[in-house]
């Protein structure tokens, strides 16, 4: 009995320590997710790099292997999500600064705001709202709050601000009635890409009209089921479709990432942080 004990107990370490060094390694890693989009209002092709939830993650010093991925995609406008930097019960900041300004002198570069930039409006943290803002913009980078951007021949990006309470745990209602409407002016005439960070509200996006709603937030479900099941979002939402990949909701997608870092809940597993890269496509007008 002892030694059937002991061998279980051994098999349980081995197992565990297998799982952590996976873990490790989906956390250390990314891969590249491509998703075609086409549209009658797109004129040109483009080529769009998302990226989102890095969490001051780093993928080499400076986010060397990061950036060097993107330079071999060379895409037409990095599009960023929203929590780039943690802000817990510290800022992390210091692998995001240089990775946004070797961007920024690279390629076009729109920001909209996750949970986290937004906490910086506590005045707690050493560096405020404010100042992060103006920092990113001083780099070149378009920083869009509940506000919108004309862009190429006939694309609008909006960045839309989702107010705290829309990240409670547990939290499972739709938005507020008219509550993009009362942040975001959207031309259905145009090809319009909302940038709003958790991908729990994708009917009040789709009712907005937008052809296109980019999210992240989740993580991927931390440990994704078959399926592409989540088994845990960080707000607490459990056995969760809507956590990674394209969905389709009426005339709209919705690309949800899995991100590039954790915080809280520091593990991954059949989870790998993704680079995103989105293909614009022209669809023949009939």
């Amino acid at each position: 009995m002892k030694n059937i004990f002991s061998k279980i107990l051994g098999l349980g370490v081995v197992g565990c320590s297998t799982l952590l060094l996976r873990s490790f390694y989906e956390r250390k890693n990314f891969k590249i997710v491509q998703y075609d989009i086409s549209s009658r209002k797109i004129d040109n092709k483009k080529k769009i790099v998302f990226l989102t939830d890095l969490h001051n993650n780093s993928f080499g010093k400076n986010n060397k292997r990061l950036i060097s991925a993107i330079d071999e995609i060379y895409p037409d406008l990095i599009l960023i999500g929203g929590d780039m930097i943690t802000v817990k019960n510290r800022l992390g900041i210091e692998n995001v600064l240089p990775l946004l300004q070797n961007l920024s002198r690279k390629y076009k570069c729109i920001y909209a705001n996750g949970n986290h930039e937004q906490r910086l409006k506590e005045n707690k943290f050493g560096l405020n709202y404010h100042q992060y803002k103006q920092i990113v913009e001083d780099m070149g980078i378009v920083y869009l709050s509940n506000s919108s951007m004309d862009i190429y021949e006939n694309i609008c990006i909006h960045g839309l601000d989702l107010d705290e309470k829309y990240y409670l745990r547990r939290y499972k209602r739709s938005l507020d009635i008219s509550y993009i409407e009362n942040r975001l002016d959207i031309d259905t005439s145009k090809f319009n890409i909302l940038l709003a960070h958790s991908p729990l509200f994708a009917n009040d996006y789709e009712k907005s009209q937008v052809d296109l709603a980019l999210a992240g937030h989740f993580h991927g479900g931390t440990i994704r089921l078959p399926s592409g099941i989540g088994l845990m979002t960080p707000q607490f939402h459990f056995l969760s479709r809507l956590v990674v990949g394209l969905k389709k909701i009426g005339r709209m997608s919705q690309i949800i990432g899995a991100g590039l870092g954790t915080h809280s809940i520091n593990i991954r597993l059949n989870d790998m942080s993704e680079l995103i890269v989105i293909n614009l496509n022209s669809r023949n007008k009939a």
